[in-house]
């Protein structure tokens, strides 16, 4: 009866082998890569089956009819030489929990599950697949996959794996449960990634505790509850993602305290109030998107108040997105300090004032997005001085006076929407080459002033 389902069970990895070759429905080497948007390298996995087929392993490691003993770790089954391995004893262990607790499902709805078998248990742990050794410890668990997911909960044992660095689940859909508190443990752990996971339930305070972490990638998860403040702890974090969740509550200003930062991704979440003036303090951002993706079901940020002008601080920042959300009041003039600043995104909020002619200051300046709010005033002459922009939006606000000469100084650009405003007097001749240029519902256009 063993020997029947286990020779179905490779009958159906070999079923999936053809069905979605394309995809590669074979084994998946690890490789580095942070699941954060920010650095990193290397592809995902495509199959999280390895060689060792579907059954547990062929010795006394073996319990039940698909199960393995954690006994096959301390009595030499799984850890060869065992008197000069010891510290493996437990990883090997920890890796046992690990694998009991989880059944894979494919990507082919009809095909039943089955138990999660990357080879582990089939002789010396040194040649179980999608772990790395170094050392004498496991320093990596590689579950990236886009071919069939892990199914069930992450074991509390993994939090004995204290030599751990790296820990990637990308893609696991079928993952559910809870994070466990116990991966706060794991002091040696530098990235964490849970991106299009199931996993479920609020933030663990714990995760603070992970003093070494640099990149935490949480995004595309049913998460809830809110941004835990002990994640401000995270001194030597370099990427933060958490997106497309339902994450709520405000932004807490520890945040402000992760010097090293280069990216944080906060989109499309359920969060509220303000933006902190504290990430003003984030001197080595890069990216910070606090906003909302159009179209999109689930997360629907609602961030108030003004816009921090302490963000002018961010001298190395390259992307700023706080698109629709409902924040209010003046654009800050000292977002014209940003130099490096490459896209501009303010569109779709309740902001008003005049624009400052201070952005005319951002020279690597590719994308201006101010559309959709309560902008006043006139179209300020400095905005000409952007060389580099292609896209250039200031449509359904409250803008008054001549579209300014200095326009036609914008060479590269392609897309500039000036409809839904009041504009008035004569339209410079040259902006008609722009191929994407829109200029109706002013009415006074071509009147005088």
């Amino acid at each position: 009866m063993r020997e029947r389902s286990r020779c179905l069970a490779r009958l159906l990895v070999s079923v999936c082998a053809v069905v979605v070759l394309a995809a590669g429905c074979g084994s998946g080497g690890s490789s580095e890569g942070d699941g954060s948007g920010v650095g990193g390298g290397g592809s995902a996995s495509t199959s999280i089956v390895g060689s060792g087929g579907v059954s547990g392993g062929e010795g006394t490691g073996e319990v039940g009819e698909d199960l393995l003993d954690p006994v096959g770790c301390s009595n030499g089954d799984f850890v060869k030489n065992l008197s000069s391995r010891r510290s493996l004893v437990g990883d090997c262990e920890a890796l046992v929990a690990f694998r009991n607790a989880f059944m894979l499902q494919h990507i082919i709805s009809d095909l039943p599950e089955f138990r999660f078998d990357p080879n582990w248990g089939d002789g010396d742990i040194s040649f179980w697949e999608r772990i790395e050794i170094q050392d004498g410890r496991v320093v990596s668990i590689d579950m990236r996959t886009q071919v069939e997911s892990l199914s069930g909960q992450i074991p509390p044992e993994i939090g004995q794996m204290d030599a751990l660095r790296e820990l990637d689940f990308t893609g696991n859909w079928a993952i559910e449960g809870p994070i466990p508190p116990e991966i706060g443990n794991l002091q040696q752990l530098e990235k964490l990634n849970l991106i299009s996971t199931g996993i479920s339930g609020e933030i663990p305070a714990e995760l603070g505790n992970l003093a070494k972490l640099q990149f935490l990638s949480l995004g595309d998860t049913p998460l809830s509850g809110e941004i835990p403040a002990e994640l401000g702890n995270l001194t030597e974090l370099e990427g933060l993602g958490i997106y497309e969740t339902d994450i709520a509550g405000e932004i807490p200003p520890e945040i402000g305290d992760l010097a090293k930062l280069g990216s944080l991704v906060l989109r499309d979440n359920k969060l509220t109030g303000s933006i902190p003036p504290e990430i003003g303090n984030l001197a080595n951002l890069v990216k910070l998107d606090l906003s909302n993706s159009p179209g999109r079901d689930g997360g629907d940020n609602q961030l108030t108040g003004p816009i921090p002008p302490e963000i002018g601080n961010l001298t190395n920042l390259k992307i700023l997105d706080l698109s629709d959300n409902r924040l209010t009041g003046p654009i800050p003039p000292s977002l014209g300090n940003l130099s490096e600043l490459k896209y501009l995104l303010l569109s779709e909020n309740i902001l008003d004032g005049e624009i400052p002619p201070d952005l005319g200051n951002l020279g690597e300046l590719e994308t201006l997005g101010l559309n959709d709010n309560s902008l006043t005033g006139t179209i300020p002459a400095e905005l000409g001085n952007l060389a580099k922009v292609t896209g250039f939006s200031l449509h359904n606000n409250r803008l008054t006076g001549q579209i300014p000469e200095e326009l036609t100084n914008l060479t590269m650009v392609h897309w500039l929407n000036l409809r839904d405003n009041d504009l008035c007097g004569v339209i410079p001749e040259e902006l008609y080459g722009v191929s994407d240029f829109f200029i109706q519902d002013n009415p006074r256009l071509g009147s005088p002033c």
